[in-house]
């Protein structure tokens, strides 16, 4: 799910930079980015909350 979360998220922030005019390398640059923080940050999320429930 959060893979899937983080393609969605990339690909609407690579379709946004487009739409706003910027050249197709930086757009695309942008969406790789976008996924790789989103991916990043939700499994550290995850790491944490499962760290939490063990005693």
């Amino acid at each position: 799910m959060l893979a899937l979360i983080s393609v969605i998220v990339g690909l609407a922030a690579g379709i946004g930079f487009a739409v706003l005019g910027q050249k197709s390398f930086t757009a695309v640059g942008a969406g790789a980015a976008a996924l790789a923080f989103v991916f990043t940050a939700g499994m550290s999320v995850i790491a944490h909350l499962n760290k939490q429930d063990r005693p």
